[in-house]
């Protein structure tokens, strides 16, 4: 009762001195400046009659991107947010959303267009390592943590995008089609607990449609769903090109416009509407209550109250680092070979293509930092390294010149096409104590998705020739998610997932790897033997198919040539079954299950005790070093009148124990942990019957079991 009281005063509190300060300076604007308000770009609004600033926003999901006059300052270049879910730490992702606010406010920035929120659908999807996880409840609670985070220092979060945009070819064209109840219990999970666990100040509403119409104009979505039902208080903004028509875009619930789609509420645009009464007055004003709102929580007009931050500081350097290796994840480590102690294991011979650069992802989340340290640097600082260059190219083919590759130069992979020699690596192999390969898949980028899960350049071949050569060998997977591991795994002891691990991937990988850090990472995602097994691709869902005669290619950057478009159509047949529940439902083995990750010790579970509310049980450290596990709690639901997942992460919590040492762990259950979302009565629904309680450290790796009976249904409010 204390806690809730808590977040109840820290919610509400502030929104008693802002309605009166907004109702005033509200009645001071005129019709034009109210309109004013409400477009923009990364500068936007601001009032000069009345002394009110404009409001600065920028790109960061990993890191904050410097525009126009900040252009060429270094900023620190945390691991992707893939990374940080792999942690599941909501500790990790509040400092994480910390150090982001800390470097906005020395730039005298505003508000942060970050958190990324989609779900992980498909591993060839471009924007997942800027996502979280193929789990609405995980990426639930990273998203609040990290929001919680940035919003502790007077920045606003943004929970970007709004919603089921979690495809890059042709989103602007393309629409995500699925019934209500996939919508709110799946895709729109994160967007809603965003707000009602940590109060986010603004979203984005996606580049794509949803159920036939873009999200920027869709009413059901933003002003039916978001604002009237969830309750959402702050400003829905438009990704850059989202918008395309006043009207629709204004009575959607859409607030403020923004870049290309500026001449939407710009230009005259919104002030015509308003004049003309096809956008009532209320609205508007409604627009610009949300819109002063954001500048009084943001401190736009009390510059004062804002702290004045730090960039790139040591501090941060060192967070970039041990961030970095709190999201690696083990995912073998056959006959313990692993960690390698550099008394032992004198020569290393490391390549790999991802070996001599640090990979972070193309599009608007790339970001300058002053200090990247390379996995090879890292290794070189630990150990004896033989170094051997793998110089192949990590850009799909593209036009020079193109928005992609100018994308793709900027992020700094472009590379040499030079065929490795696999005999000189195979036979520097025999001669060293260890092989560790940095494998690096196709880079990801906004704007472009990946072709297949291939390693590109030989990579499959060069591996199993180190393999073969060398039974030491160990392999760093730098990349967006899951890729083919097949024919070299089985014959590889040790594989590490380490996505895009930031500015310090080196270091964090040679932390890792010595075990001067104990790996607790665990995977957000399901890592499949083939794509074939994802939902969408069994059901033929990915690619979005075709609907129109010709593909209209180019969404348009100038006014005249931008229309509201419906290309492409994706059915999202799997419904709930999204991610491992798929893989439940149809029993399919995976190579690595969601949740799974090893550790340099071992963790025994007992004393389960579990009812409605909570659920516990005594962790104890087995093993002979100190490490940290993550207890994972699924609720597997009774014969339902509607078809659920076999099981559903409900709860979990990471706990870090010395060896030998033993704690019990609660997990306190939602109300809606047993439910599923009733469309029909608008509200969460559990349903009477024997629910079993399983807890684990993986979705496959059930350690105890449990039952609480529910006597009657149950409707609740909220999830």
């Amino acid at each position: 009762m204390k806690t809730l009281l808590a977040v109840l005063f820290v919610f509400l509190a502030p929104l008693c001195g802002y309605s009166e300060r907004v109702e005033e300076l509200l009645g001071k604007l005129t019709l034009e400046e109210k309109a004013d308000l409400c477009h923009g770009a990364f500068l936007s609004g601001g009032v000069p009659r009345l002394g009110i600033p404009q409001l600065a926003m920028l790109d960061g999901r990993q890191g904050v991107r410097p525009l126009g006059e900040l252009k060429g300052t270094k900023t620190t270049l945390l691991p992707c947010t893939l990374t940080l879910a792999c942690s599941w730490d909501e500790k990790a992702a509040e400092e994480f959303g910390r150090v982001l606010a800390e470097e906005m406010l020395a730039l005298n920035q505003h508000v942060l267009l970050a958190p990324m929120i989609n779900l992980i659908r498909s591993p060839l999807a471009g924007r997942n390592f800027e996502n979280f996880s193929e789990d609405p409840f995980l990426a639930a609670k990273i998203t609040a943590a990290y929001v919680r985070g940035v919003q502790s220092k007077k920045v606003g979060a943004c929970s970007c995008l709004v919603v089921a945009n979690d495809c890059e070819h042709r989103r602007h064209f393309t629409s995500s089609n699925m019934d209500e109840r996939t919508l709110r219990e799946t895709h729109l999970l994160p967007t809603e607990l965003s707000f009602r666990d940590a109060g986010v100040w603004t979203m984005m509403s996606g580049n794509n449609l949803l159920n036939g119409i873009h999200c920027a104009h869709n009413r059901r979505l933003l002003q039916e769903i978001v604002k009237d039902h969830i309750g959402f208080d702050g400003v829905m903004i438009t990704d850059w090109r989202a918008a395309y028509d006043t009207v629709p875009a204004a009575l959607a619930g859409t607030d403020m416009t923004t870049g290309v789609c500026k001449y939407v509420f710009g230009n005259g645009h919104l002030l015509a509407a308003v004049k003309s009464g096809k956008v009532p007055m209320s609205v508007l004003d409604d627009k610009v209550r949300r819109i002063l709102r954001l500048y009084i929580r943001c401190g736009v007009l009390d510059p004062r109250s804002r702290g004045k931050g730090e960039l790139d500081s040591p501090k941060h350097r060192e967070a970039a680092r041990r961030l970095g290796a709190q999201g690696i994840v083990l995912l073998k480590n056959q006959n313990n070979l692993l960690p390698l102690d550099p008394a032992k294991v004198r020569n290393v011979l490391v390549t790999g293509p991802a070996a001599d650069i640090v990979l972070q992802g193309g599009g608007s989340g790339n970001v300058p930092s002053a200090v990247q340290v390379t996995p090879a640097q890292g290794l070189q600082s630990v150990f004896a390294v033989t170094h051997l260059p793998f110089n192949i190219p990590l850009q799909p083919r593209m036009n020079k010149g193109s928005i992609e590759w100018e994308q793709a130069a900027r992020g700094g992979i472009t590379r040499t096409n030079v065929v490795t020699d696999i005999a000189t690596l195979t036979k520097s192999a025999q001669t060293s104590d260890a092989v560790i390969f940095v494998a690096a898949g196709v880079m990801a980028s906004e704007g472009r998705d990946l072709l297949d899960m291939e390693l590109p350049g030989g990579q499959a071949e060069a591996i199993a020739a180190l393999a073969k050569a060398n039974p030491k060998t160990v392999v760093v997977l730098v990349a967006n998610g899951a890729v083919t591991l097949d024919p070299w795994l089985a014959n590889v002891p040790a594989l590490l997932a380490a996505h895009y691990a930031g500015q310090a991937t080196g270091e964090a990988l040679a932390d890792v790897l010595t075990g001067k850090i104990n790996p607790a990472g665990k995977l957000s995602y399901t890592f499949a033997r083939r794509l074939d097994d994802y939902p969408c691709h069994a059901l033929g869902e990915w690619p979005a198919k075709l609907v129109l005669d010709k593909d209209p290619v180019n969404p348009g950057m100038k006014p005249e040539e931008r229309k509201a478009t419906r290309a492409f159509d994706t059915e999202y047949k799997e419904g709930v079954f999204v991610g491992y529940r798929w893989f439940d439902e149809k029993k399919i083995e995976p190579h690595f299950p969601f949740g799974h990750g090893l550790s340099y010790t071992t963790f025994e579970l007992s004393g389960l005790k579990a009812d409605a509310r909570r659920v516990s049980c005594v962790v104890k450290n087995t093993g002979k070093r100190a490490g940290a596990e993550v207890v994972q709690v699924y609720i597997a639901p009774p014969k339902s009148s509607l078809p659920r997942p076999p099981k559903e992460l409900k709860g979990f919590a990471k706990i870090a124990l010395r060896p030998g040492e033993s704690k019990r762990v609660e997990i306190v259950l939602r109300p809606s942990a047993f439910a599923f979302f009733d469309v029909a009565a608008q509200k969460w629904k559990a349903e009477a019957g024997e629910y079993e309680i399983q807890v684990g450290c993986s979705s496959r790796d059930i350690r105890l079991r449990g039952k609480t009976t529910l006597a009657a249904d149950r409707l609740v409010e909220r999830y």
